[in-house]
């Protein structure tokens, strides 16, 4: 029996046609249930949080929903079983066997195809954040969709997860809420977008090795700060970054 594949809908443990209120209300239940400040005592809180963090993020953002939906349904169909047109025993007819040869070679076509659109789907997201600034906000003007929690920001694509890196970013002795954009250090393509609250830090997981830049605007001052850091391979623990304080007065 072939093996099922984990989706973000498993991570988050809704249906995969269930509407954004579903998704939004099982994200905060699970951020309730495991985020790292209310689960100190537990060592597997923060990888957890990392996987609901990821899947909230795509599952948040239309088009990355669309290009996980045809995944999975080119993963389905690559499992199903290609049973023989011909009885045991007998040898196949030219005819029948040039339909099957057809049918295989269109088969593979089409999940060509689909593979093919979900690699525009992405190629789109990363040029979409390459092009959008970060986002403004004040505390007197903030949404009231900002999240409870410290996460990644919803719509915001989620990139370089091909290394074994980690960066904890540190606002526990900030009194403004940030919102803080992960860089290369000499690129300009945002690889992560995060909301950190108050008194409150968040940990950036599977980053390479190299040198980046953090750039964040502090949301009671409209203040931008940066500050760089590195990570290197075989990294076991992750690297601490220090937020500056607003330089406005918050109560």
């Amino acid at each position: 029996m072939a093996k099922r594949i984990r989706t973000h809908y498993d991570n988050l443990k809704v249906a995969q046609d269930a509407p954004i209120e579903v998704i939004r209300a099982a994200y905060r239940s699970l951020c309730k249930k495991y985020h790292p400040d209310q689960n100190r005592d537990n060592p597997d809180a923060e990888r957890i949080m990392s996987l609901v963090n990821r899947s909230y993020a795509v599952l948040s953002d239309p088009e990355q929903r669309r290009a996980h939906d045809e995944w999975i349904a080119a993963q389905g169909a690559a499992e199903k079983p290609v049973s023989s047109p011909m009885p045991k025993n007998r040898e196949p007819e030219p005819g029948l066997f040039a339909q099957a040869l057809y049918a295989r070679r269109l088969w593979l076509g089409l999940l060509f195809f689909a593979a093919l659109i979900g690699a525009l789907f992405w190629l789109a997201g990363q040029q979409r954040e390459a092009a959008a600034d970060m986002p403004v906000a004040r505390a007197d003007t903030a949404p009231a969709s900002y999240p409870e929690f410290a996460q990644y920001m919803a719509g915001y694509p989620v990139l370089a997860e091909t290394g074994n890196g980690m960066v904890k970013i540190d606002n526990q002795a900030n009194r403004s809420a940030v919102l803080a954009q992960i860089y290369p250090e000499s690129g300009n393509t945002a690889l992560r977008t995060i909301y950190i609250p108050p008194r409150a830090d968040f940990t950036a997981f599977k980053l390479p090795s190299g040198s980046y830049r953090i750039s964040y605007r502090q949301l009671a001052d409209g203040s931008r700060e940066n500050t760089v850091f590195t990570l290197s391979d075989g990294q076991t623990q992750a690297t601490v970054v220090q937020l500056e304080s607003a330089r406005a007065g918050v109560p």
